[in-house]
């Protein structure tokens, strides 16, 4: 096999589109120069993608692209200026990489990928990039991808909104999702009614009145806002805050039956109980089951509130794996 083939199918460039034609190292050998070019010898505008005649000038660029382990790879190409009758003089189209983009696709892609799950400095380090290119890539994949798909905001039925804090000092972030497509679909500043009035303005009237369901997290500044904008949608409390109700209240009868119980043989029975009556029952030790025993034959109260909270999680995780109106996981 030639090596710049082999360098073509390390690189996962597509050979209908790009053409290898050499390699090089630096003197470091830290850096894998890889020449190459477009399979069409015609250039298009990178801008348009309209055909033109020729490129009146060439310039060598580097595109960073995806790293073979240790090694940093970068794409490098002459390439031509045009002049395109619709956008004037600008760059031609290569086939590896967005116009005025100095990262490949698979580049960019990666980055996004990582920046779903980790923090943007963790990222940029993870990478070797700088801080700020991460934030630059992020917004031109999101709106390459949102540009490439139908509108996000059609056909929604059953929906999700909460908030998610960013930075520091209480800086929030409101989030929509899609449960039946299983994807964010929305995103604004702020945690208020007014962020949610913002998502339905374009979500428009129309559209909002399709609504079947919204899950939220049980703030009053969002359910008032669901009844003003989508009076015909059920509004559904998601799983995590209605169950925290019931760990709250257990733990509340639990510190109550301390207090009353202090210097008794039963309120000795009952300390220490606590994260053992709050684990799941999936996760208790031999020691929590031996806990939990004592509770049951010393204090009937606090094991009432017990089986009350375990039969709530139970239904809960029921109508969680067959779907409670439509709606999975809420």
């Amino acid at each position: 096999m030639r090596a710049t083939t082999l360098l073509r199918q390390l690189a996962r460039l597509q050979p209908q589109h790009t053409v290898v034609t050499g390699f090089e190292f630096t003197p470091d050998r830290k850096v894998l120069m890889v020449d190459v070019r477009p399979t069409t010898r015609t250039p298009y505008c990178g801008s348009c993608l309209r055909r033109c005649p020729h490129g009146y000038d060439h310039r060598e660029r580097l595109w960073r692209h995806t790293d073979l382990g240790e090694t940093k790879v970068h794409l490098r190409y002459s390439i031509a200026r045009v002049d395109c009758k619709s956008c004037g003089p600008t760059t031609e189209l290569v086939p590896w990489a967005a116009h005025a983009a100095w990262h490949t696709y698979d580049f960019e892609n990666l980055v996004a990928y990582k920046a779903q799950g980790s923090d943007r400095s963790r990222v940029a380090k993870d990478m070797r990039v700088n801080w700020e290119t991460v934030g630059n890539i992020v917004t031109r994949v999101v709106d390459r991808l949102r540009a490439a798909g139908d509108d996000l905001l059609d056909d929604l039925r059953n929906i999700g909104l909460d908030e998610l804090s960013y930075r520091k000092g209480h800086n929030y972030i409101s989030i929509v999702v899609d449960h039946d497509r299983e994807r964010i679909v929305w995103a604004g500043e702020g945690r208020t009614g007014e962020t949610v009035d913002a998502f339905f303005e374009k979500l428009g009237t129309e559209r909002a009145a399709k609504l079947e369901h919204v899950s939220i997290d049980m703030s009053a500044s969002y359910e008032a806002a669901i009844k003003k904008n989508a009076p015909n949608a059920k509004i559904v409390f998601d799983r995590f805050h209605v169950q925290r109700l019931a760990h709250d209240a257990l733990d509340e009868v639990r510190r109550e039956l301390v207090r009353e119980l202090k210097g008794t043989p039963e309120g000795k029975a009952i300390k220490g109980t606590r994260w053992s009556l709050q684990r799941n029952e999936i996760n208790h030790t031999p020691k929590d089951k031996e806990r939990i025993s004592t509770v049951m034959e010393t204090n009937a109260p606090l094991y009432r509130a017990y089986m009350l909270k375990t039969m709530l999680v139970w239904i809960l995780s029921t109508s969680t794996i067959r779907g409670v109106g439509g709606l999975k996981g809420a």
